[in-house]
């Protein structure tokens, strides 16, 4: 397998690194512009390249891909896929492998693998240089008020393969777990994303999701003539939006945990009567490792 490795050290913390082959490609490297992507597993990738020639001229390049694997301050995995001065076309992989430093910068190694031609190698091994020691001059310009903006966007945005993606998911429970999830799928067109048997079932539909959860009317009789419902909102600091529930008159139903899913939740019942369950989501959790079975490949797998 025709493979190369670069080195570089940057004078930035691991998570600022991260987020930079992450969500922060703009920051140093593509057309921001032109930048579609959600970091999560098994999620696309696609930005645009703006190259300035000597003539006046600029052309713009094509780079996509999916990501592999993603261990926050650690490690980015992902497809990489360019034009015929890059790949050429070939789908290759990248991984980037972070490492703290003792002065509190990071050490990152490069390694780019499964190119089809020498040639591509060849001229991937001659650009990598150049675009890392862009990157830790870009980044390393940007002020550390800056960085903290941009990793407060990241954390609302923080992905976990236990959890679906949507900011708002509703949970609808139910007495018939197999038949709520069978009508949404055939009614709704919704897709099946995770099951945990015999007691919860995530949803999608575009943007959206839902958890159908599986209820038992003798244990939980209904309110008001209807099953229990919640209402699951992500927020970047669950105890901080506990404690600001419950400083603005809400009941706490659940204090904050965190949870073997990778995620940190708390109840809450707003002055109305509402129950909104607030997560946090603390790592991404591959669902096997709890009791999850994930059913449906995410978008662009």
């Amino acid at each position: 397998m025709l493979t190369l490795t670069c080195d570089t050290t940057l004078p930035l913390a691991p998570d600022h690194v991260y987020h930079a082959w992450t969500a922060g490609w703009g920051l140093w490297f593509a057309d921001a512009e032109s930048l579609q992507l959600s970091p999560q597993v098994g999620a696309p990738f696609f930005f645009r390249v703006r190259t300035d020639a000597p003539d006046g001229s600029t052309a713009y390049h094509a780079h996509y891909g999916r990501f592999l694997e993603l261990v926050p301050g650690h490690r980015v995995r992902c497809t990489w896929v360019t034009g015929p001065h890059g790949t050429g076309g070939a789908e290759t992989q990248l991984t980037v492998t972070l490492s703290p430093l003792p002065d509190g910068g990071t050490h990152c190694t490069l390694t780019h693998e499964g190119f089809a031609t020498r040639g591509a190698r060849d001229r991937q091994a001659r650009a990598w240089p150049a675009i890392l020691a862009a990157q830790a001059e870009r980044l390393g310009a940007i002020r550390e008020e800056a960085w903290k903006r941009h990793l407060r966007a990241a954390a609302e945005t923080r992905t976990n393969r236990s959890m679906p993606a949507s900011t708002f998911v509703p949970t609808r429970s139910y007495p018939d777990l197999d038949a709520a999830v069978t009508w949404l799928v055939h009614v709704l067109g919704c897709r099946e994303r995770l099951r945990v048997p015999g007691e919860r079932a995530q949803l999608t539909l575009g943007t959206g999701a839902v958890v159908v959860a599986a209820w038992d009317p003798a244990s939980a009789p209904a309110t008001g003539g209807r099953p229990p419902a919640t209402l699951v909102v992500r927020v970047p600091d669950v105890d901080a939006a506990w404690r600001r529930a419950l400083a603005s008159g809400a009941t706490g139903l659940a204090a904050p945990a965190t949870r073997a899913d990778g995620e940190r939740q708390a109840t809450v019942r707003d002055p109305a009567g509402h129950a909104w369950t607030l997560s946090e989501t603390i790592t991404d959790v591959d669902p096997a490792t709890w009791g999850g079975e994930l059913r449906d490949e995410p978008p662009g797998a």
